[in-house]
């Protein structure tokens, strides 16, 4: 022990003489272990950290898993699909004993009005429904009041509302007497009978909660209500597999006939499908800060082996004097240990300022439930970490000293032992840019991607166009002839405003999805078949508003009322899926019973596609009816999960049109406020935000590895020119030409870049396979993208190569000989 506390002062002293290379080591591995920590809490947030309900490991959703076609490629295939409906929901209540369940919708917008509001102005609230029993099976118990019972959650029941904890506080500022209180919560009187405990957590976020009645037909008719399962006590996740595969939901039959595949029920826990979407991107984001720690090792491990070569005719001399190789060897560790801790707590310091932006730039769904933490498993991460890295850049360095020859150490220095180094740092300078290679790789096919969707012929003009969105999931607003006059009455008061050239209300703009209905073609040589198509209502001038182009026929129009004959613009893909025909017009379909005639062809628009979930944008079926003709069991059917927007195309952009629009809504409806104003770039961003955040991620990350890198390769040849300086100067003296000396040098750092090019393309032709899900528009093996890796890398490393060698102008010959 007084050895080691000997070694640890030493250590001190002998960096504290050394502050210049401190600092390089500790900023360098506070960096490495910094984005690493910091991922690893996302890691350990989704994995790792129990969820935050009692019991977890007892929590699960149902998953109805199927093999069989996919849509839109035509391939064989394994897909999952965590939504059911309101049948299942039945049936596994009734014949799945080995759990206790519950069904939830999804979460959308709605309005509220409290007695509390003044004037009785509505606010924008976000709602989920869920059925009775669901805050029991997650464990949550009620702070005030209690849940749903089985008679408010069926059909017909009275109804009633679940308000948060933070909505509780800021709209009833935390009268214990809410409950029991009436509220209008979708321009209807309900009814509080609880409020949850601080910062609970809920399958989706959610101020106020409602029952959602499942059942075979209404809001959970289709594939849209989830189904979450708490084990019983004593069950286990197999019993309840085995009793789920005897239950055969209506239509498998035919999928499995069909698809020559199989589908079946099981369960899957819950933290395991909570971390389903995020697995790939965390996969790319950990790998990728694990090679900017081994970067940074390798940059450190060449820095300490010039430290150590210039500090060989001291070892020697301890050596000389009696120390073993243990001993030194020891107290060289000591000193990577010292810096690695030094290291990781200003990474930690640096983890956590990353982790207050994550929120910022990652989608909600890259986050775990909870949000990402310091906790104890990430400290254990850290310290591991440290202890790791002082292995990695100290081990190398310390393992030099063992062939430290002491007559020649003593009598020469330390240039005869540098040399030696200077081929372990050439191959760790190959090592740094091979994984650099990786990593740009990876961040150029993401970039790719990105532009490839920004660039994507969106079909339409977006200048000066606004849009704002409102909550129709209103009682008030079920009855056909008040949502008729709600939507003339505004429009017609946004075409008063001052600028404004057109005006229009459509339930989905280019970029959102429409909505998934089905349909049966009555006409062509695929009459008789029935396809999924996606559906928006839409007023005149839509198409205007929107400079959508009519390809063939005509728009929908004001006389296209609920009396005259049912028409349907289709797009130009609706008419080659389904009709196979790029003239349609006269054609005919049905959907929910009612046959359009189609007038007009319109041009395809980006869409964020419906029927097929593998892309964040692209170009789907599509078919739109005026709102007049479209039934209002099915239009509020939409309302539930969709918010339809108000459109505005200015002749300039406006000061205040946000502001305006509220107005001429308010003069429609005071009562009925605008959840939100968006242009067409929020909504493309919004569709693409994934895509930003890991183009965003992994560039940050591919610079510094490219940073790292280019100081490596220029601390390699610095370090050979100091070591040469004097044999140089004679070489100089004896009439070598000075570019031919330069170059001679300049090459150890080149041809390491070199090599590491070639190893770094060859590992990088496994590695994008891990983005093979993530990477749009481009192929995987991107020759462009390689051939700008390799180009660039190449560069760089001239650069960082020849850079130092610039020196050698400075040596004077003369001098050096008479040193001589």
């Amino acid at each position: 022990m007084n050895g080691l506390l000997q070694d640890v002062r030493y250590a001190l002293r002998q960096l504290g003489r050394s502050w210049g290379f401190t600092a390089a080591v500790v900023l360098t591995l506070a960096l490495g272990i910094g984005v690493n920590s910091a991922v690893f809490s996302l890691v350990n947030g989704f994995l790792l950290r129990p969820l935050p309900y009692p019991e977890p490991e007892r929590l699960g959703v149902l998953v109805l898993h199927e093999e069989g076609v996919r849509a839109g490629t035509g391939e064989f295939s394994t897909s999952e699909d965590d939504s059911h409906d309101g049948e299942t929901w039945n049936w596994v209540r009734d014949n799945v004993p080995a759990v206790g369940e519950a069904s939830y919708g999804g979460a959308s917008g709605v309005n509220l009005r409290t007695e509390l509001d003044p004037g009785g102005t509505a606010r924008y609230v976000r709602n989920m429904r869920v059925s009775a029993h669901y805050f029991e099976v997650l464990g949550l118990p009620s702070f005030l009041g209690r849940e749903f019972s089985e008679q408010e959650d069926g059909q017909g029941g009275p109804p009633v509302a679940i308000l948060s904890y933070e909505l509780w506080q800021s709209t009833f500022h935390g009268d214990r007497q809410v409950v029991g209180t009436a509220i209008h919560l979708k321009g209807e009187p309900y009814t509080v009978v609880g409020v949850l405990p601080p910062r609970a957590q809920t399958t989706q976020p959610a101020d106020v909660w409602t029952p959602l009645r499942p059942g075979p037909t209404g809001e959970c008719g289709g594939t849209n209500c989830g189904i979450i399962v708490r084990l019983r006590p004593g069950a286990t996740w197999q019993q309840a597999d085995a009793q789920l595969s005897h239950l055969r939901k209506p239509g498998f039959a035919d999928l499995e006939s069909k698809h020559k595949g199989h589908a079946w029920f099981h369960v899957v826990p819950m933290a395991k499908d909570l971390a389903r979407d995020a697995h790939g991107p965390l996969l790319v984001l950990m790998l990728a800060v694990s090679f900017i720690l081994l970067i940074g090792c390798a940059n450190l491990a060449g820095l300490s082996l010039v430290r150590i070569a210039r500090r060989t005719p001291e070892i020697a001399t301890r050596l000389a004097l009696g120390a073993t190789h243990w001993a030194i060897l020891r107290q060289l560790w000591s000193e990577s240990v010292l810096l690695a801790s030094l290291g990781a707590g200003v990474g930690l310091t640096l983890a956590m300022s990353i982790l207050k932006v994550l929120p910022a730039l990652l989608p909600g769904g890259l986050l775990p439930p909870g949000g990402a933490t310091i906790d104890a498993r990430v400290l254990a991460f850290t310290i591991a970490a440290s202890l790791l890295t002082s292995l990695l850049f100290g081990a190398l360095p310390a393992l030099q000293t063992r062939r430290v020859d002491l007559r020649s150490a003593i009598t020469i220095g330390s240039h005869s032992v540098a040399r030696g180094s200077s081929r372990l740092r050439q191959a760790l300078i190959t090592g740094e840019v091979a994984l650099t290679v990786v990593l740009l790789t990876g961040a150029g096919l993401l970039i790719r991607t990105l532009v490839y969707f920004e660039t994507y012929p969106p079909g339409f003009d977006a200048t000066n166009v606004m849009t704002a969105k409102a909550s129709l999931d209103d009682a008030r607003y079920h009855e056909t002839n008040v949502f008729h006059t709600l939507l003339e009455r505004s429009v017609a008061a946004l075409k008063q405003i001052p600028g404004v050239e057109n005006a229009a209300v459509g339930l989905s703009v280019p970029y959102e999805r429409g909505l998934n209905d089905g349909l049966t073609i009555l006409d062509g040589k695929f009459a008789g078949k029935q396809w999924g198509s996606s559906l928006s209502y839409v007023t005149p001038e839509y198409f205007d508003a929107f400079r959508i182009p009519v390809l063939l026929g005509r728009a929908i129009t004001a006389g296209d009322t609920a009396t005259s004959q049912p028409v349907a613009i289709v797009n130009k893909d609706f008419a080659r899926h389904f009709f196979d025909e790029p003239n349609p017009i006269g054609w005919h379909f049905r959907v929910e019973g009612q046959t359009y005639t189609i007038v007009g062809v319109a041009g395809n628009v980006a869409k964020q596609p419906g029927m097929r979930q593998d892309s964040p944008l692209g170009v789907e079926p599509v078919f739109y009816v005026p709102v007049t003709q479209m039934d209002q069991g099915l239009v509020n059917m939409a309302h539930v999960w969709y918010q339809p927007s108000w459109i505005v195309r200015t002749s300039r952009p406006l000061q205040g049109i946000t502001e305006a629009m509220q107005n001429a809504l308010a003069q429609a409806d005071p009562n009925l406020p605008f959840s939100g104003f968006y242009s067409m770039k929020d909504i493309l961003a919004e569709n693409l935000i994934v895509q930003r955040a890991q183009v965003l991620l992994l560039s940050v990350l591919a610079g510094l590895a490219l940073l790292l890198s280019a100081i490596g390769i220029y601390g390699l040849v610095s370090n050979l020119v100091a070591q040469r300086t004097r044999e140089i100067g004679i070489r100089l003296a004896l009439g070598a030409q000075l570019r031919e000396v330069m170059l001679e040098v300049g090459n150890s750092g080149i041809a390491a870049s070199g090599a590491g090019l070639a190893v770094g393309l060859g590992l990088a032709f496994g590695a994008v396979r891990v983005l093979q899900s993530q990477v749009y528009g481009v192929r995987i093996y991107d020759p462009l993208t390689l051939i700008s890796v390799s180009l660039f890398l190449a560069l760089l490393a001239f650069v960082a190569s020849l850079l130092p060698t610039l020196h050698i102008a400075r040596i004077h010959p003369a001098e050096i000989l008479r040193t001589e």
